[in-house]
This record gives C-alpha cells, sequence and structure tokens, in this order.
C-alpha cells in the first residue's frame, strides 16, 4: 500500500498511525491544491489521509469541512476510511482503528495496543491543539515538545520528503524525549528557535492591520523564515482574521491566499473554508487557502479582503 498524504505535522502523525497498522510500502507526499486539480496519479491501494478525497483510493481519511464527506453516507465507513469535522486528521484515523469489528482486530492488534498507550494518548492531544490552532501565547512564543516539532516541518520543499518519512517513524517508534533527541529533529528545533526574533521582524516589516484584518504580503519578502505560522498573531492581538499572500512555490505564475482566524481573537464569523473554496481552494470555517493564477489575483484579493472585513 502506498500512503498519500499532507506534508504537515497532521500529515506526518497520520503516517505514524497508519504505518503501525498497515503495510505501507510507499509515499507520495502533496499539497491539497493537486488533489483538488486531479493532478496526482491516486491508484488503487492507497490510502489518502489529510487530504480531499479520490475516488481510485482503498482508504481515505479527513475532517476539512470543504472536502465533505464525498463517497461516504456515514462518518466511518468499514473498510473504507472515515471522515468528520475533527480537531486533525490523525484523530479520525486514531477513531477508525479504534472501531474495526472485532473480526478484524487480530490484524491490526500490535498497532492497536500501540495506538491505546499513554504516548499516542499524548500525541493525539498535541495534534488536535496544534492543527487547531488551540495554543497558548506561551505556545506560540517559547514553543517546546510537539509543538516545536511541528514547527520543524516545510511541506513546500519536496527535497525535505526524506525528514517527513524520518519523523513519520521517530513519532511512531520512539518517546516524545527520544524524538527531540534525534540529531536532525534537534538541530533543526534549535533553528527554528534561534530564527524567532527574526522572524518577529519580518513579519513587522510585511505586516499591517486593516481594520480587523491582519494583512500580510510577502509577494515581495526574501529569505523569509516561515516556521512559526502563529507567530503574527501575538503581534496584532486587535486583529481577529488574518490574510497571507504569497508566491506558490510550487507553481509558477499562481498567488497563494491563505486566510485564518486569529487563534487568540476568535471573534470573526467568516466561514473561511466556504469562502475559499469559491476561488479554488477550501480548509476548515477557521482556517484555509486557495491558490490563483497572478492575473487574477488582486480581484481574487480585493474580493476576499471584502468579505472579511467587519
Amino acid at each position: 500500500m502506498r500512503l498519500v498524504t499532507r506534508p504537515d505535522f497532521d500529515g506526518i502523525v497520520c503516517g505514524a498511525l497508519i504505518t503501525a497498522v498497515e503495510d505501507i510500502g510507499a509515499y507520495l507526499f502533496v499539497e491539497p491544491k493537486f488533489m483538488q486539480d486531479g493532478a496526482v496519479d491516486v491508484r488503487a491501494g492507497d490510502v489518502i489521509a489529510n487530504l480531499p478525497y479520490h475516488p481510485a483510493c482503498t482508504l481515505w481519511f479527513d475532517h476539512h469541512f470543504t472536502n465533505g464527506a464525498a463517497g461516504f453516507d456515514r462518518p466511518v465507513v468499514p473498510g473504507r476510511g472515515a471522515f468528520r469535522l475533527a480537531p486533525s486528521a490523525a484523530r479520525v484515523v486514531f477513531e477508525y482503528y479504534s472501531e474495526v469489528p472485532s473480526a478484524s482486530e487480530a490484524r491490526y492488534r500490535p498497532g492497536l495496543e500501540l495506538m491505546r498507550t499513554d504516548r499516542f494518548t499524548t500525541l493525539l492531544e498535541d495534534t488536535d491543539k496544534i492543527d487547531g490552532g488551540y495554543l497558548t501565547r506561551e505556545d506560540v512564543l517559547r514553543p517546546a515538545g510537539y509543538v516545536l516539532v511541528s514547527m520543524t516541518i516545510y511541506g513546500k520543499d519536496g527535497a525535505e520528503e526524506p525528514y517527513w518519512r524520518r519523523l513519520i517513524g521517530l513519532i511512531r517508534d520512539r518517546t516524545l524525549e527520544q524524538v527531540l533527541d534525534d540529531p536532525e529533529v534537534h538541530r533543526r528545533c534549535a533553528r527554528v528557535l534561534g530564527l524567532q526574533e527574526r522572524l518577529r521582524r519580518q513579519l513587522l516589516e510585511h505586516a499591517e492591520l486593516r481594520g480587523n484584518v491582519i494583512y500580510l504580503d510577502l509577494r515581495g519578502a526574501e529569505d523569509l523564515t516561515d516556521a512559526n505560522r502563529f507567530l503574527l498573531y501575538t503581534l496584532f492581538p486587535e486583529g481577529n482574521i488574518s490574510m497571507k499572500v504569497s508566491r506558490d512555490p510550487q507553481r509558477a505564475g499562481t498567488t497563494a491566499i491563505s486566510v485564518g482566524y486569529n487563534i487568540f481573537n476568535t471573534t470573526s464569523t467568516v466561514n473561511v473554508g466556504d469562502l475559499l473554496s469559491h476561488y479554488g481552494g477550501g480548509g476548515h470555517r477557521v482556517v484555509g487557502s486557495c491558490r490563483v493564477p497572478d492575473t487574477d489575483a488582486e480581484r481574487a484579493m480585493e474580493a476576499i479582503l471584502r468579505h472579511i472585513t467587519e
């Protein structure tokens, strides 16, 4: 079987869970937009996690509002996977395998026993917190543990794939302390912490408050240290929603637009995922993204900005 997942912390933890119970022999890391555009060669036997549904796959697990339960008539379908609006896709994976029929449990028993340990309980709780943005200011300003590990994953560069695969195995097989002691993880964590102040200065240089909207335009930024996506919200506490614009590093001539609630000021009422689905993107109610051609970018940005401005 092949695991097709997204290269972010939730996707990595999905990989740790799925490889504990399924015989995964290959990996494919892709961004949601490529799935939405039908640009991914999905095959029978593929397990998709934390990405939009594809009818050719064997198993599918997701939790994004705009992806919906495509092809599912109920949240959990034995032998096909599961979908529900959960804090993380990893939570959906965990619940699915926890509810496998007793006749099939012998096949999954070693992995299930691993999932039911206190170590995995903590991992799932932290994954929910990270992917759902349920962090404290302390988590953001002084990241540690799995929060810090999540900031070492840069999902826009395919050259990082060996690290993503390594992290799946580490998180599956080792304690948090052992993960942090791994030389490569340790080096990357130290780098994130060392660049916090530089990132703060860069964000202040390229961001501004437009009413209730924290507007961040990175199209002219060079060598941006984009390791801590929540740091922006500590700098603009008055804003209740952010809009980030940047060049799409994976597609020439394309602009990436991301919108998300301020995790410390969640008073916005916009359904972000639904809004961005009208621009070829999607996501959750409180966070989402889309990719638009550069020729359409200004028009899309203006329309989205109007919609999220109170």
